[in-house]
């Protein structure tokens, strides 16, 4: 039987200490930290554990980041001291003699005194002073902790009683129970906490619950559960925000916030670059009243369409940089950023999939003018390149190999474009890989502006053109190019198509 899994549970999946990074938190927008003379100052004291290091940390977007490090006095008391409050949120007290480390949610009054009689330092021996919210937070967790002992107890007793059914069925009641005592204390500590964080601290530790659904009776037991299933996973797309108060930035410092929401896009949302930049609006749109959550979320955002290497995913970026960045709307992002950005999106808003391809008329190798839209063909290779280039003196010629002598007949065509100027390598490649069947064209006169209309930055780049010269797929490799092409001419004989992801082996 598989454990509930509660809080602490999520608070155990951290990752190592990072040097102090306040550069990747973001910057508060309109307001400024509280300041005054010692605003902060609370003390950690460990029975036997003088002159030693005590550090606090901070989590931040799946890092521990380190905030400050104090010594123990003779007394075996760390004090903690600073001029301008700390951001509130989920921080840890490491203890580097033994590589503990603690969790206390940092509370909006810094002034208390924190201590243990020794270590590990536990929240059954820890007590403070001085902050309600510390204390209800440190008594919630002897709550899970002790239930957590409840769990793992019940568990063995489930094992031993392998082959008796009726005792395993009366264990797994007594686990529901459980249960429904936690859900209900939960929401007991929520409601008494309402003045601080800890309740939206536990609030967003929630799944969405599901309603009872709304299913035909005349349906086989299989179809409901088809029914079923399918009602589900809308109900929780539309419902997995419902626990986030995504106007309060304090979650941004929690282990569990950033994770949960990378999940929900990674497992949740259809990669599909439309659905992709919707959710990412939805999830912005929300956060707007909060500047500091707006901006973490359209940064994040941002960067996970740049970095996603899901082919036709730029769709989503150029989507969300100009709604945000181009826009103005990202009032942080400097000005080099932008006009960057700018020229980038530039050159991916004309070749994004479902779009016709810029037409070029150029020369061959041997005189003859070819314009791309002209060409016939039920898909065309359109490919730039360079002799020079390491990685497409592999990939041209395999081009000829795997792909136009293999479906030259069912109407491929290759469209190359010569990158540079110089005749002499760019013919001596040709004959030497016998690449003549390709459609071999350049622009010494530079007049196509290719380079700017398909973006190119490395050699090769590939696209793949249906027969009215629509952009299907593009940035992949040879051998991707070749699967592609075999589902579409043989869609029946193939399983469903792969999603593809863009070749990242350019040079």
């Amino acid at each position: 039987m598989r454990l509930k899994s509660f809080v602490f549970a999520a608070l155990l999946a951290v990752v190592s200490f990072c040097a102090d990074a306040n550069a990747l938190m973001p910057s508060p927008f309109g307001k400024k930290p509280e300041t005054g003379k010692n605003i902060v100052n609370f003390t950690v004291k460990v029975k036997n554990y003088a002159h030693k290091p005590v550090v606090l940390g901070y989590y931040f977007d799946g890092k521990m980041l380190v905030k400050d490090t104090v010594m123990t006095d003779a007394k075996c008391v760390a004090r903690f001291e600073a001029d301008t409050l700390y951001a509130e949120g989920l921080y840890l007290l490491h203890f580097p003699e033994n590589g503990q480390v603690f969790d206390i949610l940092m509370p909006h009054v810094q002034k208390f005194a924190l201590e243990c009689d020794t270590l590990p330092f536990q929240a059954e021996r820890a007590k403070v002073t001085g902050s309600k919210p510390l204390a209800n937070f440190l008594e919630y967790q002897r709550y899970i902790t002790a239930r957590q002992n409840d769990y793992r107890s019940l568990s063995e007793q489930y094992k031993a009683a392998a082959g008796n059914k009726d005792k395993q069925e009366s264990i797994r009641k007594t686990f529901l129970e459980m249960d429904s005592l936690i859900a209900a204390h939960n929401e007991e500590v929520i409601a008494a906490n309402q003045d601080n964080f800890l309740a939206n601290f536990l609030r967003a530790l929630k799944e969405p619950k599901f309603p009872t659904f709304d299913i035909p009776d005349n349906l086989t037991p299989l179809q409901r559960d088809s029914v079923r299933q399918v009602k589900s996973y809308y109900y929780y797309r539309a419902h997995f925000y419902d626990n986030f108060d995504l106007t309060d930035e304090r979650l941004l410092r929690t282990p569990f916030f950033s994770a949960k929401i990378k999940k929900y896009f990674d497992e949740s949302v259809p990669q599909v670059p439309d659905t992709v930049a919707a959710e990412a609006i939805r999830l912005i749109e929300m956060c707007r009243p909060n500047e500091e959550m707006f901006r973490y979320f359209v940064s994040t955002m941002y960067n996970r369409c740049n970095q996603s290497n899901i082919m036709g995913m730029d769709a989503a970026l150029v989507q969300l940089s100009d709604k945000y960045y181009l826009s103005g709307e990202a009032t942080w992002a400097d000005k080099k950023f932008i006009d960057d950005l700018r020229e980038n999106i530039d050159g991916i808003r004309y070749t994004l999939i479902g779009l016709k391809a810029p037409d070029m008329r150029m020369p061959s190798v041997t005189g003859e003018w070819f314009r791309l839209s002209e060409v016939r063909a039920s898909f065309t290779i359109l490919v730039f390149w360079e002799p020079s280039c390491g990685h497409c003196k592999k990939e041209v010629p395999h081009i000829k190999s795997a792909i136009l002598d293999r479906y030259a007949d069912r109407g491929v065509k290759v469209f190359a474009v010569y990158c540079q100027v110089d005749e002499k390598p760019w013919k001596e490649f040709i004959e030497e890989h016998q690449l003549e069947e390709f459609i071999n064209v350049y622009d010494p006169y530079g007049r196509t502006g290719f380079r700017r209309f398909y973006n190119i930055k490395s050699t090769p780049t590939i696209f793949v053109l249906d027969k009215d010269k629509t952009i299907v797929a593009k940035k992949l490799g040879v051998d991707q190019i070749v699967d592609f092409l075999e589902h579409e001419f043989n869609p029946m004989s193939q399983k469903p198509a792969p999603a593809f992801r863009e070749s990242t082996s350019s040079e």
